[in-house]
């Protein structure tokens, strides 16, 4: 196993064809371990120096890799993934078959090189392949339970799903629709790179959050230049949808998910907080789920975080890990 530190942005990006090639050969994936998502977050989030160590085997094939970048933080030279903090799922891409001669391969690197001092991996999954790095004697290293994620498993139609769902649910849908509908007409929507529906939820997002007194994702990690890169990118390779309501000539709610090995993930959501006594967001929900079922997505996952009305729409947990590694006297 040859390791190749790569710290140079040109040099990952003549990498990212090779890297898609990695990410689409493997299960477990999704679009935040891409490089059109991880390149992107690079250009806006970026600090430090990048420490991309790519794992090529015998015949210069690549069978691994793990993207991150050295920075200082809180007195520590520390290596953290691409994509950290706004990305939900971030398990390094390496294959299978060279799992066990990667992680040696790394636990050496990390070893013999002295310019870290923490390693702090995030939005790993359970069974994540860094446990190995955990073991006794390599390191002073814990693995540890992250924020999980949820998803919704889409199976036997959307009428039985949405019978299933609790009667307080179905009834505030219904009642909130026909609140709205006795004004005027709801019009559901679904559409790939549509700048106005992009514009739509920046707007609506940070609307809603400035009338609970707070900035709201987008405006507290200035975001919406990157969201504009990164939606571009990702329609590039068809994994964009935007869902947006129509209420009185303008978009009153908008869900930004990336489709992406048959299963929906609801990145971000927003609804124009004028209209909050409608439950716009609870009915773009529903016609998204529908949409969904009626064009047999596996699942609609939730993404990170474990708020209550993600269990009540039929949302089960996926657990997370993280993986903490820090240099010690014998490491």
């Amino acid at each position: 196993m040859r390791l190749e530190v790569i710290d140079t942005y040109t040099r990952l990006q003549e990498l990212k064809r090779d890297w898609s090639d990695l990410v689409l050969s493997l299960p477990y994936v999704t679009p935040f371990q891409t490089p059109e998502w991880l390149l992107t977050w690079w250009q806006h989030f970026g600090s430090g120096d990048l420490q991309v160590l790519l794992f090529r085997d015998s015949s210069e094939s690549i069978a691994g890799l793990i993207p991150c970048f050295r920075h200082e933080w809180n007195g520590c030279r520390q290596l953290t993934l691409l994509g950290s903090g706004i990305s939900d799922y971030l398990e390094p891409p390496i294959k299978p078959s060279h799992r066990e001669t990667v992680i040696r391969c790394l636990v050496n690197f990390l070893r013999s090189d002295s310019s870290w001092d923490l390693c702090d991996w995030q939005d790993l999954s359970c069974g994540t392949a860094l446990n190995s790095v955990v073991a006794p004697g390599h390191f002073a290293a814990c693995l540890e339970a992250d924020l999980p994620c949820s998803e919704i498993p889409m199976k036997d139609g959307f009428a039985s799903y949405w019978a299933e769902r609790p009667s307080g649910l179905r009834r505030n849908v219904r009642r909130y629709r026909e609140k709205a509908e006795h004004i005027g007409p709801l019009e559901f929507s679904a559409s790939n790179l549509n700048q106005e529906s992009l514009a739509a939820l920046i707007r609506l997002h940070s609307a809603r959050w400035r009338e609970q007194g707070e900035p709201g994702m987008i405006a507290a990690n200035r975001s919406a230049n990157f969201l504009r890169q990164a939606v571009a990118e990702l329609e590039r390779a068809q994994s964009i949808l935007f869902f947006s309501l129509t209420f009185q000539g303008g978009i009153a709610a908008v869900i930004l998910a990336f489709p992406f090995r048959n299963t929906l993930y609801g990145y971000l959501s927003a609804f124009d907080p004028a209209y909050a006594s409608f439950g716009f967001g609870r009915i773009l929900l529903f016609e998204s789920l529908r949409y969904a079922f009626e064009n047999q997505y596996a699942s609609w996952n939730f993404l990170r975080g474990s708020e209550p009305y993600k269990a009540e729409w039929g949302a089960s947990p996926i657990p997370k890990a993280r993986v903490i590694i820090r240099r010690d006297s014998h490491s």
